[in-house]
C-alpha cells in the first residue's frame, strides 16, 4: 500500500516536471512572485504596511522561508555531488567519467551547465531552487541521481 502511494505520488510529481510548457510556466510564475515577496520584504523595512496588508506579508515570509529551505537543499545536493564526483573521479586520475549522453536527459544538461568550480555550482543551484521552487528542486535531485 505505502509502495503504491510513494510511485503515484513520484509519476505525478515527474509528469508535472515533464511537461516543459507547464514547468516553464510555473518557473517564470514562481520566479516573479519571488522577486515581488523580497521586494514586499524589504519595503517592509522602510514602510510599514497598512493593518490590512500585514496578512499578505505574513504569507510571503512563510513562502520566503520555504523557498530558502529548498534552496539550501538543493545547494547542499550540488556540493555533495561535486564531492562525491570529484573523490570517485580525481582530476589526475587515469579514470575517465563516463560520457554523458547531449540529448538523454534535461537532467544532464542541468548539471553540465552548472560552473566548474564547486562554490559557483552551489550558488547557482541554490539560487536556481529558491527562485523556480519545488520543480527546480526535483530537476537537481533527479539530475545528481
Amino acid at each position: 500500500m505505502q509502495n503504491t502511494v510513494k510511485n503515484t505520488v513520484e509519476n505525478t510529481v515527474e509528469s508535472a516536471v515533464a511537461s516543459s510548457a507547464f514547468s516553464q510556466q510555473i518557473k517564470v510564475g514562481s520566479t516573479v512572485l519571488m522577486v515581488g515577496a523580497i521586494v514586499l520584504w524589504i519595503g517592509q523595512l522602510f514602510v510599514p504596511l497598512p493593518p490590512f496588508l500585514q496578512p499578505i506579508f505574513s504569507v510571503t515570509q512563510v513562502v520566503l522561508l520555504i523557498h530558502a529551505i529548498e534552496g539550501a537543499i538543493a545547494a547542499i545536493l550540488i556540493f555533495r555531488y561535486r564531492q562525491f564526483s570529484q573523490n570517485q573521479f580525481p582530476q589526475n586520475s587515469v579514470l575517465k567519467r563516463p560520457a554523458s549522453h547531449g540529448d538523454a536527459q534535461p537532467e544532464n544538461r542541468l548539471t553540465q551547465h552548472l560552473p566548474k568550480s564547486t562554490p559557483l555550482a552551489v550558488l547557482k543551484a541554490g539560487l536556481y531552487a529558491f527562485f523556480v521552487g519545488t520543480i527546480g528542486l526535483v530537476e537537481i535531485i533527479k539530475a545528481i541521481k
